[in-house]
């Protein structure tokens, strides 16, 4: 049954949708960033072992841009974390109103359904009362 509200839910389902793509893909930003400031810390533990052993390499400018990396990566992460987290309290308030105009077609469809139940009970009562009384008219005339 067709109700007010099916626009609306379908593009409420398309919102939602969309903003499922972009949760996916803000995860995906995340995991790619926690990757990369983890393998840089590997990277620079690496170095820095190596660099303590000879005393001729100068690693020095080499690892302060590493670290600048690494900050950089983890400030990333930390961005997309946010952004992850606002993304799905939107999702969450996103799934609340849908299911909200859910429930309210699913009041419009009761709302109807005992409307016709109303009407179809109104058809009989009136067909039943209408029988009633020719079966009361008919015995009348033979009493008398």
């Amino acid at each position: 049954m067709q109700t007010p509200y099916d626009a609306a839910l379908r593009a409420l389902d398309r919102e939602m949708d969309a903003l499922t793509q972009v949760i996916a893909a803000s995860s995906s930003r995340l995991a790619e960033a926690r990757l990369l400031h983890l393998a840089l810390s590997k990277k620079i533990a690496v170095e820095a072992r190596l660099a303590a052993g000879d005393c001729l390499l100068l690693s020095d400018s080499y690892l302060a841009r590493a670290r600048d990396e690494r900050e950089r990566r983890a400030a990333e992460a930390d961005a997309a974390e946010v952004e992850l987290d606002l993304l799905r309290h939107r999702a969450a308030r996103q799934y609340a109103t849908i299911r909200a105009v859910e429930s309210a077609a699913d009041v419009f469809r009761s709302e109807v359904r005992l409307a016709e139940d109303r009407e179809q009970q109104a058809l009989v009562d009136d067909i039943s009362a209408a029988r009633f009384v020719r079966l009361h008219s008919a015995k009348r005339p033979q009493e008398r």
